[in-house]
C-alpha cells in the first residue's frame, strides 16, 4: 500500500461515505484549523488503485523544526480489519518518515464502552480491547485514559437519539422546568455570523478563545450549509405577564398559607412552608421590578443564551453553548438545549452529539453539575478508545518528551489566530 497527497474534493467524498466520517474529518476543518498554527494535508492511502483509507492531518512545527501531525478523530479506515491496519500504518509511517515527522496523534470515534451513568458501570466491546492491543504493537503509544477533559477531545460522549427524543422522555425535574419556561416568553432564534459576538459574550467564561474564533469557524462550514448558531432571546413583555401570573398564584398560595400559620403559629411544618412561599414571591417580585426597568428603559427582549452547531450527515454536534447566568430563574441553558434537539429532530436529523462529559460519575466529581445537565436528556453514553501517537521517529518523539515540548503543546489553553 502506499500514502500520498489527495485533493480536498477526494477526501471530502471519501469521508462523506465512510461509516466513521465526522465534521472534524472535513476540508472545512481543516481550513478553519488552517487559522490557527496548522497546515492541513488531506493523505490517502491507496491498495493499487482503489482508496481503503483517507485523512486530514493537522501538521504543525514544534521544536527544533520537528514537526507532528494531528487526525482529529482518527484515520478513516476499517480498524477491524488487521491486515488492512498492519499494511495502511505501514504506509502512513513511511510518507510520514520522509517528511521529517515526529509522530501523528490519533483519538478514533472507536467506542470501547457503553456507560451506564447511573453507577458508572460499562459494557466492554471485546472487539475494541483487542483492537487496542493491535495498535500498540504497530507502534501506536496509548496515552493516559483522562476522566476529566485533559485530552484533546472527549473521551466519553452523550449521544441523543433524535428518533425517539421527546419531552416525555425526559427525566421529570427537567421536564417541569422546561414546562414552565416553555411560555415565558424565550424564543429561539436562528442567526448568522452578525451574532458571533453575541454568541461569544455568552460563551467567554468556559471557552478561552477570542471572539474572531467563532467568525472564523462560522466562515469555514457556513459555505456548505454546515454550522448554524442560535440565540434564545427573552420577550420582556411576555415573560412580565408571565411573572404577573406566577405572582397571582404564589400570593392565593402565600394568602392561604398565612391563614393556617395564624391559627397554629406553632406549627414548624407550616412555618417552613411559609418561609419558602415568602422567598418565592420575593424572588418574582424582584423579577418584576427588573422586566419593569427594562422596559421603562427601552429594553424589549435581551438574549439569555446561545449555541453553535455542526452538520454532518445525520448528526448535529452541539459544538459550544452558553447563557447568561443572570437569568438562571429562566432556565435559559436547558430550554436552549431541548429547543435544538426538537429543532434537528424535526429536520430529520438521527443523532445530537452533546459534545462531552467526564467519566468520573460520582459525587464528588468536580464537573457533577455538567454531567448531571447533559445526562437529563436521557443520551446513551458511549467511551471512545481514548488517544494514542503513532511513533514516526523514536529519536524525535523522545526529544520533545524530553524537552517537554508536548507538554505544552497539548495543555489546554486558547488558540491564538493567524492572518
Amino acid at each position: 500500500m502506499e500514502a500520498k497527497e489527495i485533493t480536498k474534493e477526494l477526501f471530502d467524498s471519501f469521508s462523506k461515505n465512510h461509516p466513521l466520517g465526522n465534521f472534524y474529518q472535513t476540508s472545512e476543518y481543516g481550513t478553519f484549523m488552517s487559522k490557527y498554527d496548522y497546515k492541513d494535508i488531506y493523505i490517502g492511502v491507496y491498495d493499487d488503485k482503489n482508496l481503503v483509507a483517507a485523512s486530514l492531518i493537522l501538521s504543525k512545527t514544534i521544536s527544533l523544526n520537528v514537526k507532528y501531525g494531528y487526525a482529529p478523530r482518527g484515520f478513516l479506515m476499517d480498524y477491524f480489519n488487521e491486515y488492512n491496519l498492519k499494511e495502511i500504518t505501514l504506509a502512513i509511517k513511511k510518507y510520514f518518515k520522509t517528511k521529517g515527522y515526529a509522530f501523528i496523534k490519533v483519538n478514533p470515534i472507536i467506542t470501547l464502552s457503553e456507560v451506564n451513568p447511573v453507577d458508572g458501570s460499562k459494557n466492554y466491546s471485546e472487539r475494541a480491547i483487542r483492537l487496542m492491543d493491535t495498535l500498540e504493537t504497530l507502534g501506536y503509544i496509548k496515552l493516559k485514559d483522562n476522566i476529566y477533559f485533559e485530552s484533546v477531545l472527549p473521551k466519553y460522549n452523550p449521544i441523543v437519539n433524535l428518533k425517539s427524543f421527546d419531552l416525555d422522555s425526559l427525566d421529570n425535574k427537567l421536564k417541569n422546568k422546561i414546562n414552565r419556561v416553555s411560555s415565558k416568553g424565550l424564543v429561539l432564534i436562528k442567526g448568522d455570523i452578525y451574532n458571533a459576538n453575541s454568541l461569544y459574550e455568552l460563551v467567554k467564561r468556559k471557552d478561552d478563545v477570542s471572539d474572531e474564533y467563532y467568525k472564523t469557524l462560522y466562515k469555514s462550514f457556513a459555505s456548505n450549509d454546515m454550522i448554524d448558531l442560535f440565540l434564545l432571546d427573552v420577550d420582556y413583555h411576555k415573560y412580565l405577564l408571565c411573572l404577573q401570573e406566577d405572582y397571582n398564584t404564589e400570593s392565593e398560595i402565600n394568602e392561604k398559607i398565612n391563614k393556617i400559620f395564624q391559627m397554629d403559629p406553632s406549627n414548624k411544618s407550616i412555618y417552613n412552608e411559609k418561609m419558602v412561599s415568602d422567598q418565592k414571591l420575593n424572588e418574582i417580585n424582584e423579577e418584576l421590578v427588573k422586566a419593569n426597568a427594562k422596559i421603562q428603559n427601552g429594553v424589549l427582549k435581551e438574549t439569555v443564551a446561545g449555541a453553535l452547531v455542526i452538520k454532518y450527515n445525520n448528526i448535529a454536534y452541539l459544538y459550544t453553548s452558553g447563557f447568561d447566568k443572570t437569568y438562571n430563574r429562566m432556565f435559559p441553558n436547558h430550554y436552549l438545549h431541548y429547543c435544538l434537539l426538537k429543532y434537528y429532530k424535526d429536520k430529520g436529523f438521527a443523532y445530537a452529539d452533546l459534545n462531552g462529559i467526564t467519566g468520573d460519575f460520582t459525587k464528588e466529581n468536580p464537573y457533577r453539575g455538567l454531567n448531571e445537565f447533559k445526562l437529563s436528556y436521557n443520551p446513551r453514553v458511549y467511551e471512545y478508545i481514548g488517544e494514542f501517537d503513532l511513533v514516526i521517529s523514536d529519536t524525535k518523539y523522545k526529544l520533545l518528551w524530553s524537552t517537554k515540548a508536548l507538554h505544552k503543546e497539548f495543555e489546554k489553553r486558547g488558540l491564538k489566530t493567524v492572518s
